[in-house]
């Protein structure tokens, strides 16, 4: 399995920067792919465990965002 898989370009992009390099918006998924195994600070292992955390925390982020949004609806209904 790919270090990288479920990964999206956001993730990537934290994933180069956590690695040192210098990236930007305009860079493709596979740019970004190939910084990262370019990278001299690049290791197989600690990369992936890096990846899975940054992955991870994405994923809280957005369930904390969904449950606001969910909670500012039924609040809404509530009110009305």
């Amino acid at each position: 399995m790919s270090i990288f898989a479920g990964a999206r370009k956001c993730d990537l992009k934290i994933l180069a920067e956590e690695l040192g390099e210098t990236v930007n918006d305009s860079y493709k998924l596979k740019d970004l792919k190939k910084i990262i195994l370019a990278s001299k600070e690049y290791d197989e292992e600690s990369t992936k465990e890096l990846m899975n955390t940054i992955i991870t925390e994405r994923k809280e982020k957005e369930e904390i965002a969904e449950r606001r949004r969910q909670a500012d609806s039924f609040e809404k209904l509530r009110n009305s």
